[in-house]
């Protein structure tokens, strides 16, 4: 018997319980590879999809992980340290440990579906997640 971990995208669930108040707005996220599904020791591996208009991920950091997103349908803005970069479907961004970054959908029409992964951790926790702007009441999506 293989030790290989063997998943279909669509039969993973989404991460529960992940909102606004963890700055996770309109967006549905996916853990597909890390310590709990394929028993990863030092790699996380997902898919997250943004909703047709205000949809975001605001500006977060993980002290323990770099992380790339490579998006494979629509369009939005990459949040980069204190850059706002376009990219859309084939664009690639990497960002390194502790880095500020996050994304928004720019689309009123069109679902943005990227897949992400960490390096250097094996589970969010260990990654660590710090919001740039907990809970402070402003809209600092844009």
């Amino acid at each position: 018997m293989s030790d290989t971990y063997h998943v279909a995208i669509d039969d993973v669930n989404p991460v529960p319980n992940l909102g606004p108040d963890q700055g996770w707005v309109g967006m549905t996220v996916q853990f597909l590879i890390d310590k709990m599904n394929g028993g990863s020791e030092h790699v996380v591996f997902g898919r997250a999809r943004f909703a047709p208009g205000r949809s975001t991920h605001q500006w977060h950091r993980h002290p323990n992980a770099e992380e790339f997103v490579y998006m494979t349908r629509g369009e939005g803005i990459v949040l980069d340290g204190d850059n706002e970069i376009p990219v859309k479907a084939g664009d690639i961004a990497f960002h390194r440990k502790g880095e500020w970054h996050g994304f928004r959908n720019t689309s009123d029409t069109i679902e943005a579906e990227m897949i992400w992964g960490w390096a250097g951790a094996s589970s969010k926790a260990e990654a660590g997640y710090e919001l740039r702007y907990p809970q402070s009441g402003e809209d600092h999506s844009h």
